[in-house]
């Protein structure tokens, strides 16, 4: 074992010097060692406090934890009680909803149904006003335009059968001549009155057919060729028609029987009455032109309709109620046609209608 103990004789002073500077460094080392410690120790307290601070935490932040989670879990109750509420109230919400738009649609459908019936109460208001006038026409026709007739006739049958001396020769031919006039007259007047009374009761049939246009218009002519004699009016009509329409031969003869007829009616005597044709892709359009004493434009406005009465006397005082031309309205409508009238007061007139061309490509074997 050495021996650690100094001989303090033997040492000198240089040795012991040394000596003491080896433990004053020792010391400073030590000093440091000391103040390294107690930085550590210092360090480690401080890290053990925030440790220590930190469990607090940890603990404390857990009690908050499991109080935020109760909170949590209550207001989830509340929440999903005041959810359950919401739906009972959004069900009953939708429900009413639902009851309310059946209500609606309901109250549509009722509302269109009323608008339907109104629509019907006032369409039959109409025809039932329509009506009235046709039969308030009917009865101003068989008043006026019957009576005269066969007032004429009671009156010159009456002188032939009164009278004691015989009649000359001159005078029994204006008698016949009278008594013929005023037959056609009638003829023709119960004529469209039959056509009329057709079309209006809907037992009108028409058969539409391939025609030759100059045809209708040589036939129509020849109906009212003897009129145009009495008043010598020239019935000229454009040559060359060779034009094929598709319509109901009876309706369209009538309908150029009675524009020709009105022309002559209300031509003053000597005059002309022009006849032409005109056609584009799909129509015909026949202009019946007459040097009369025309129409005015009040006038023209009440022509065609069933509501208005023209009283207006032909240039020899013919009489007529309007019915042919809203015949021949009504006729060439059907026809899928139309009809206008134009006309310069006190010099010209021109009906003009409108008639569908025939396809040459469908054209059968039996046209006329």
């Amino acid at each position: 074992m050495p021996n650690n103990k100094l001989d303090l004789n033997n040492i000198s002073k240089t040795e012991l010097h040394d000596l003491y500077e080896k433990v004053l460094e020792e010391k400073h080392k030590l000093e440091l060692d000391r103040i390294i410690i107690d930085r550590q120790i210092l360090k480690s307290k401080r890290r053990t406090i925030d440790v220590f601070g930190k469990m607090v935490d940890v603990k404390k932040a857990q009690k908050i934890i499991i109080n935020q989670k109760k909170e949590l879990e209550e207001k989830n109750i509340e929440i999903n009680r005041q959810k359950n509420a919401v739906e009972k109230t959004f069900k009953k919400f939708r429900q009413r909803t639902i009851e309310l738009f059946g209500k609606m649609i309901d109250l549509k459908k009722a509302y269109k149904i009323i608008q339907q019936q109104k629509d019907e109460i006032e369409t039959q208001r109409k025809l039932l006003q329509e009506t009235n006038l046709s039969k308030d026409k009917f009865f101003s026709i068989l008043a006026h335009d019957l009576k005269n007739p066969i007032g004429g006739f009671l009156g010159l049958t009456e002188i032939m059968a009164t009278k004691t001396n015989p009649l000359s020769p001159e005078k029994q031919q204006i008698f016949v001549e009278s008594l013929h006039e005023s037959s056609k007259h009638l003829y023709n007047l119960l004529e469209n009155l039959l056509h009329w009374a057709r079309s209006q009761t809907g037992s009108l049939q028409l058969n539409p057919q391939v025609v030759y246009l100059d045809y209708l218009l040589e036939s129509a002519i020849s109906q009212v060729a003897m009129n145009a004699q009495l008043k010598k009016i020239t019935i000229r009509k454009q040559k060359g028609i060779s034009v094929m329409v598709f319509a109901d031969e009876d309706t369209m003869t009538t309908i150029h029987r009675n524009l020709l007829s009105n022309a002559i009616k209300f031509s003053n005597p000597e005059s002309f009455i022009d006849i032409s044709v005109s056609q584009n892709e799909k129509y015909a359009t026949i202009s019946i032109h007459d040097y009369g004493v025309g129409i005015s434009q009040e006038d023209l406005g009440k022509l065609f309709r069933i509501d208005q009465t023209l009283n207006k006397l032909g240039t020899a005082n013919e009489t007529g109620t309007g019915l042919g031309l809203i015949l021949c309205k009504e006729f060439i409508e059907l026809n899928g046609g139309s009809i206008k009238a134009e006309s310069l007061r006190g010099k010209e007139t021109t009906f003009s209608i409108t008639v569908p061309l025939f396809d040459k490509t469908k054209m059968p074997n039996n046209t006329k």
